[in-house]
């Protein structure tokens, strides 16, 4: 939770950088580091319920290890190409995907009842969170801060996989699944806009390394079956991946990127 936030932020700053004007960029550090501040707050607030509860063979723990080894590829893809001048405009494309862990909140507390999720949500400014569970399906409804009727559902095959179907004011507009391979993860996340544009990631993690696949302007996918293979996400005309110390992949322009990553210091 903490890495998609930062990871947000860090975007931000980019763009207002991009405009060269100083004003912008003054006005954009003091927003930042007051959203920093109040993120870092909340975000430790969650994590210090969820993590330590998610242990065993539960859908939380499933989709935490997940969510972790994701947001780590994304966290040095992000550095990499953010302090990559040739590839900087690149870091932009992740800004939506730094907001997955958030639309997929209540997934990490499938399994572990209503307190964790209720407290989690409250957190981000929910209300009424109510939560169901029966065998191995989830639901987890709430009123969002902007005062629409949220719900995630979340169907987990032990061991295997989860897939979640998110809506708000009853109208589909998130869809996820995950599975576990012989070589790590493979996820992908499907999201509807209020102008009805839909975009998909495509994700796949194997230890340290991983990448990610953007595909805009994109219909409901058909799901996975687990059976990808790592490097399914470059079938996608936009693509980054992190290999030992190396990146590649395919901007959003066409372009072919290969450098070696040199962590920034903060990373």
């Amino acid at each position: 939770m903490k890495r998609s936030i930062a990871i947000v932020l860090s975007i931000l700053m980019l763009a207002f950088a991009l405009t060269g004007c100083a004003k912008a960029k003054d006005a954009a550090a003091d927003t930042a580091q007051q959203a920093a501040e109040a993120a870092q707050d909340v975000a430790s607030d969650v994590a210090s319920s969820a993590p330590s509860a998610a242990a065993g063979d539960t859908a939380s723990a499933f989709y935490t290890a997940y969510s972790d080894g994701k947001s780590a590829v994304l966290s040095k893809l992000m550095d990499g190409l953010g302090n990559n001048p040739e590839t900087t405009m690149s870091a932009l494309s992740f800004l939506g995907a730094s907001f997955i862990d958030l639309y997929l909140l209540p997934a990490l507390y499938f399994g572990l009842g209503e307190t964790g999720v209720a407290t989690a949500l409250t957190m981000m400014g929910a209300k009424d969170v109510t939560y169901q569970e029966n065998g191995n399906q989830y639901t987890v409804t709430y009123q969002s801060a902007e005062g629409k009727t949220a719900e995630l559902k979340g169907t987990y095959d032990a061991g295997k996989s989860l897939i979640c179907v998110g809506s708000s004011d009853g109208v589909e507009n998130v869809f996820s699944d995950v599975y576990r391979t012989s070589f790590g993860y493979v996820g992908q996340f499907y999201s509807i806009s209020e102008d009805g544009t839909g975009t998909l990631y495509l994700f796949s993690v194997s230890g340290a390394d991983g990448s990610i696949g953007i595909v805009n302007g994109s219909d409901r996918p058909a799901g996975l079956t687990g059976s990808e293979s790592a490097d399914y996400t470059k079938a996608a005309k936009e693509w980054y991946a992190i290999s030992g110390s190396t990146i590649t992949g395919v901007s959003a322009e066409g372009k072919s990127i290969s450098f070696e990553y040199v962590p920034s210091e903060n990373n």
